[in-house]
Parts: C-alpha cells; sequence; structure tokens
C-alpha cells in the first residue's frame, strides 16, 4: 500500500471492529496549540473490544501510538503488558502511521 500524505492524514478519525474481539481506533490532526508542539495531534489504537488483562492495558490497548501529553511528557508509546509508556522521538506523522501498521496484525485502511 502507498504510504498516505500527511494531508489525507489531517481530520482523520475512524474505527473499525474486527471479529476476532480487536479493534484499530484512529485519530490524526493538523493543530497549531501550545499543547502539541509537533504540529499534529494524535492516537493511534490497537486493542481489545473487551479488556483482558494482562494481555491489554487501560481501555483494551494492546499497542497505542498518542501524544495526548506531548507538551508534558512527549509521544508516547503503550505495549501491553507494561503499565508504564516508552517515550518515543516522533517521526513525522506519515511515518509513523506507517510504523504503526507495520506492528500490528491488522491491513492499513483503505484513505479516500
Amino acid at each position: 500500500m502507498v504510504s498516505p500524505s500527511a494531508d489525507a492524514l489531517d481530520g482523520l478519525q475512524r474505527t473499525t471492529s474486527y471479529e476476532d474481539g480487536t479493534l484499530v481506533r484512529v485519530f490524526c490532526m493538523r493543530t497549531n496549540r501550545d499543547a502539541y508542539p509537533s504540529g499534529w495531534a494524535y492516537k493511534l489504537h490497537y486493542g481489545r473490544t473487551e479488556p483482558n488483562p494482562p494481555e491489554t492495558i487501560a481501555g483494551g490497548t494492546i499497542r497505542r501510538y498518542d501524544n495526548s501529553h506531548e507538551a508534558t511528557k512527549g509521544h508516547e508509546l503503550h505495549v501491553a503488558p507494561q503499565s508504564e509508556p516508552e517515550i518515543i522521538a516522533f517521526p513525522g506523522m506519515t511515518e509513523l502511521w506507517n510504523r504503526f501498521w507495520s506492528e500490528i496484525p491488522k491491513s492499513e485502511f483503505e484513505l479516500p
């Protein structure tokens, strides 16, 4: 699949549930808010629809990239069963999108 452009990711919000009880929920938006020095607010979440410790952590997360606390904590990678996130360098939205999809066992969403 061809890498999406940053423009294609801007404003994207989508959730897909799968028959195996997992889901992918993504949100990407450009922003100029001080809370997001990178210029992006995002969550790239792969998890279970029903939390199942220790397979998942809070919110049913198996793997999630987010920058909910970017200004204070940076960019985070949450991976079950670890309770504490790993702080990562933000490579850019397109690069992070590609990394996320390469690390989960689901096919990338087709974008309009």
